[in-house]
């Protein structure tokens, strides 16, 4: 988990400007969120008083992280939407694919979703330049 988790990270940090903030086991501060640390991802990268924060998860086995993110994917896409910021996800693994009642459940949650490979990630990166370069949003 944690090596994709820093090689997403470093993969959207190498595709996008330097004036883009990327930073793995971020938070994001939101005044509906109950801790006054922020919500946690995985990776948050910010620009302009805007954020995306990506949740990563790959698993070759079952385990209950996708459940658990799965779990959470409504709330976090509710607080993160009314503060004008974005969900992401990058899903993978065997573990992830025979758990189809929670991939739905995250994908239906999610502002992007993408599998882990250089090609989906550019896709992410490429997200995350739609929305945080444009200033309407």
């Amino acid at each position: 988990g944690q090596f994709t988790q820093t090689f997403v990270a470093n993969h959207i940090r190498n595709k996008l400007a330097n004036d883009y903030a990327v930073t793995s086991n971020g938070r994001v501060k939101l005044n509906s969120y109950d801790s006054e640390r922020g919500m946690p991802f995985d990776v948050v990268v910010e620009r302009g008083g805007r954020t995306v924060g990506i949740e990563v998860s790959f698993q070759v086995t079952s385990n209950s992280v996708i459940e658990r993110k799965a779990a959470s994917a409504e709330d976090r896409k509710n607080h993160m939407g009314r503060a004008g910021h974005f969900v992401a996800y990058v899903l993978d693994g065997a573990g992830n694919f025979s758990r189809r009642a929670a991939m739905t459940a995250i994908c239906q949650s999610s502002d992007c979703t993408v599998a882990f490979s250089d090609e989906e990630l550019d896709t992410l990166a490429d997200f995350i330049k739609g929305k945080l370069d444009d200033p309407v949003r």
